[in-house]
């Protein structure tokens, strides 16, 4: 049984492929590679695999993307310290999630970092507990 190829592992492929080309050769390239999802029955998740894609292609230029979950919307100076925090190329996406009543968490790619009031609130629930 053949086995099952990942979004994220098609999106690689691309990149690998795609990096360097540019013009005739990279519609070509693009031609084949959307035969082979199609091959793979894997069309209606080239959405999907574009996201990955540009996240790969991201990463591989030094961009790190956070997304900022706050109570309520940050001013321009703290989201600006938040960034910098992580890095000099930082794409962040702002979330208002009025359950966390207070604070901030910050999720990148392989992490949360979570100073919300609710959190604290619930450390130290549990910690009475």
């Amino acid at each position: 049984m053949p086995k099952k190829i990942s979004n994220k592992q098609y999106a690689e492929a691309l990149y690998e492929i795609a990096g360097d080309l540019s013009g005739d050769k990279l519609t070509e390239a693009l031609k084949k590679f959307v035969a082979v999802l199609s091959a793979n029955q894997k069309l209606k998740q080239a959405g999907n695999i574009i996201k990955e894609f540009e996240s790969i292609t991201k990463k591989e230029a030094g961009v790190v993307e956070i997304e900022i979950m706050s109570a309520r919307k940050l001013d321009e100076t703290t989201l600006e310290n938040i960034k910098k925090s992580f890095g000099q190329q930082v794409e962040a996406i702002e979330t208002i999630d009025q359950s966390l009543l207070g604070g901030v968490a910050v999720r990148t790619e392989d992490k949360i970092l979570d100073g919300s009031l609710k959190t604290q609130l619930n450390s130290l629930k549990q910690s009475l507990v």
